[in-house]
């Protein structure tokens, strides 16, 4: 460094702390949510919630925080970024000693994106898992659509992250400053011909003060949310003749797994079961059936009870009542081999309790997964 060169700190601790945090938490969803086995799903969650936490705080970090972390020392008129990005094009971009225009437009919009991400990802939470703070209030349908949603919004993330990195690059290269290690260590250096500007401090009082007014409002909205019972769940009573008499075979499913249709096609045919003799005494029969009929899926707002209610039209005459043979659960068991259902604690595909721990519950939750090993 030349003596006429300047170096100064800009970043502060905290905004050095958000940026990788944030990378870190970014990309533990990516990887978790595009590449991670379903029963992930617990850590994929909380790089949500650790997400919603680093963009809560930079918002109020860039009101509260040092001279270069505050947003209006990065907020620029539509014609100085028309300029800015005349200057790239030429290959002769100006210094700017906090962020430039292209990075403040990444910035902010990156902070739109991840907002709307964790947004979304709350209502598929609540509505297409029953779970989390939103659970109570969000039905399947909302959840499944906010899914898509989720995921559109995750494909332009990885457009923003692409060009992000790659601005990153071709600023580094035209202004020979590295801005990965500036990152780092919060230092850049001021070329020959500037002066070190006039530089406010940092108000952490002011900013955890804010920070704690949110987390009251926001903690007690969710909270009042929270303690909704989940929607969509039917308190499931107990029928020890389907219990005992389909259990002695067989797992006695949960009956959300099929409409009542089918149940009701399977109870009037127990005489040829899946090619064996299940008849039951009458009462007993009309008693599992009626069973069945308050608790079929129809009764139910769970994404097995939604999905597995779906018979296409070439399985519904040959299984009507088959899970195995729902259009669902095919795609969803489409990349487990045939080796994994031949295992001894599985044995056939029709053992749903062997590897979701919560089967009789009718949830199967993601995480509630654990496939055997033998």
């Amino acid at each position: 460094m030349s003596d006429q060169q300047i170096k100064i700190r800009v970043w502060d601790l905290p905004v050095r702390i958000f940026h990788w945090g944030l990378v870190g938490f970014v990309a533990t969803g990516l990887i978790t949510g595009f590449f991670s086995p379903e029963w992930w799903m617990g850590i994929h969650v909380w790089a949500g919630y650790g997400t919603v936490l680093l963009v809560v705080f930079r918002l109020v970090w860039g009101v509260f925080g040092s001279e270069f972390s505050r947003f209006e020392t990065f907020s620029f008129t539509p014609a100085e970024i028309i300029a800015h990005i005349r200057e790239l094009i030429f290959l002769r971009p100006h210094h700017f000693i906090g962020h430039n225009p292209a990075g403040a437009m990444m910035i902010f919009a990156l902070v739109f994106i991840l907002s709307a991400i964790t947004l979304s990802g709350l209502l598929v939470l609540g509505g297409e898992e029953n779970q989390g703070p939103l659970a109570g209030a969000i039905n399947y349908w909302v959840g499944d659509f906010a899914g898509e949603v989720h995921l559109v919004l995750t494909i332009i993330l990885m457009v923003l992250i692409s060009l992000h990195i790659m601005g990153v690059f071709i600023e580094t290269r035209l202004t020979r400053e590295n801005l990965i290690k500036s990152m780092v260590d919060g230092y850049k250096i001021i070329p020959h011909g500037k002066s070190a500007p006039e530089r406010r401090l940092s108000r952490p009082l002011a900013a955890a003060a804010c920070l704690l007014a949110f987390a009251s409002l926001a903690g007690s909205v969710l909270w009042a949310f929270s303690i909704m019972p989940p929607s969509g769940i039917t308190q499931l009573a107990i029928n020890e003749d389907y219990t005992t008499e389909c259990g002695d075979c067989h797992e006695a499913y949960h009956p959300s797994l099929l409409p009542r249709a089918s149940w009701a096609m399977l109870m009037v045919n127990l005489e040829d079961h899946f090619g064996e003799d299940a008849s039951l005494d009458q009462d007993i029969t009309a008693g599992i059936a009626s069973h069945l009929d308050s608790y079929a899926a129809e009764a139910w707002d769970t994404e097995a009870s939604n999905r597995f209610s779906i018979l296409s039209p070439e399985l519904l005459l040959p299984a009507p009542y088959q899970i195995s043979a729902t259009p669902y659960w095919q795609r969803k068991h489409e990349d487990i081999s045939a080796e994994v259902f031949k295992r001894k604690s599985i044995a056939n595909k029709s053992n749903c309790a062997s590897c979701h721990r919560d089967a009789a519950t009718g949830h199967f939750h993601d995480q509630a997964i654990n496939i055997p090993e033998k």
